[in-house]
């Protein structure tokens, strides 16, 4: 399991203590606690990796040398021109039209919001721009196709989308608007709902989509690592960038450890508590699935609601 829900809003000592993640989190964090949730995560994660990987002929060199490896296997990688791209987004969507009808377990009655992946206007790719959502859609950024195999895409499909930020923000847009935007909760959400695509059958007979879903975790949970690492350690950059490399192996498509790392010299806590949030709304959950749908309704109903508040909307409910 992933830690008492409890243990990590004890009140720290000095030697334990983040201000800047206490800030984003919306109350005291242990950061202690959180570094143990955090690895705890990661020797679940990485476990469940290197089964994977054994099961697709990769069983020497650490988890992140065999996901190193898969990533450049030219198999699974699409041709850099418009046929490639137009196939990346067509198995994308079909990710999405094959998990839609696994989540009415998951949200019962609640309305699933239209939404799918398209591609960017030709003008948008040429100048660079990166994925972006609209109602409805999820624009991915495909410039840099070949470092995007395909087993890494669906689950930034179920992230951008359903049942991700696109089910979210579509919630908190149907009850009173909640003050500020609270970044942090929405990708504790779509951290979440990645983990929840997983969980309702999404990578059912697919060991390299599960591997995909795996490698966007670890990265996930390197962010808190390195993050408290600087913040309440004295990390070197240079020791978080490496911590993050030995932990998730490949960079991401869209950023690298180096550029993470920075992100958190600038603006510490924010991805940790990212992170702490995603691992705090599955800890919350009952056990019995047929208790997720009210769950997932507390939760998404009249939000975002800073991390610190989410036991207490799970104990109370929607106040609708």
């Amino acid at each position: 399991m992933l830690g008492s829900a409890t243990a990590l809003l004890a009140r720290p000592s000095a030697a334990r203590a983040m201000p800047a993640l206490d800030a984003a989190w919306g109350g005291p964090v242990d950061v202690a606690v959180a570094s143990r949730q955090a690895k705890r995560e990661i020797r679940r994660l990485t476990a469940r990796a290197d089964g994977l990987l054994r099961g697709q002929g990769l069983a020497r060199g650490t988890v992140a040398q065999r996901i190193a490896s898969l990533f450049a296997d030219d198999r699974y990688l699409y041709p850099d021109d418009d046929a490639g791209r137009e196939r990346a987004v067509a198995g994308m969507n079909a990710r999405l039209a094959a998990l839609r009808p696994r989540l009415a377990a998951a949200f019962e009655k609640m309305a699933i919001p239209a939404a799918e992946v398209r591609r960017m206007s030709p003008a948008d790719a040429a100048r660079g721009r990166g994925g972006y959502r609209e109602a409805g859609a999820y624009y991915v950024d495909l410039k840099a196709i070949r470092a995007r195999p395909a087993w890494t895409l669906p689950s930034v499909a179920f992230h951008e989308t359903v049942p991700g930020h696109a089910l979210q923000t579509a919630q908190q847009a149907a009850g009173p608007a909640a003050p500020g935007v609270l970044n942090i909760y929405a990708e504790a959400w779509a951290t979440y709902a990645e983990q929840l695509a997983a969980e309702l059958g999404a990578y059912d007979g697919d060991p390299r989509g599960e591997l995909g879903y795996l490698h966007w975790r670890l990265c996930r949970m390197a962010r808190i690592v390195a993050d408290i690492g600087l913040g309440a350690r004295g990390w070197t950059e240079a020791r978080a960038v490496a911590a993050m490399g030995a932990i998730q192996g490949p960079a991401i498509a869209f950023t690298t450890p180096a550029a993470d790392v920075a992100r958190m010299r600038q603006a510490p806590g924010i991805y940790a508590a990212q992170g702490l949030g995603a691992l705090r709304i599955a800890r919350l959950r009952p056990r019995r699935p047929a208790a997720w749908p009210d769950f997932h309704a507390r939760l998404l109903t009249d939000g975002p609601w800073p991390c610190v508040m989410l036991s207490e909307r799970v104990a109370k409910g929607s106040p609708r």
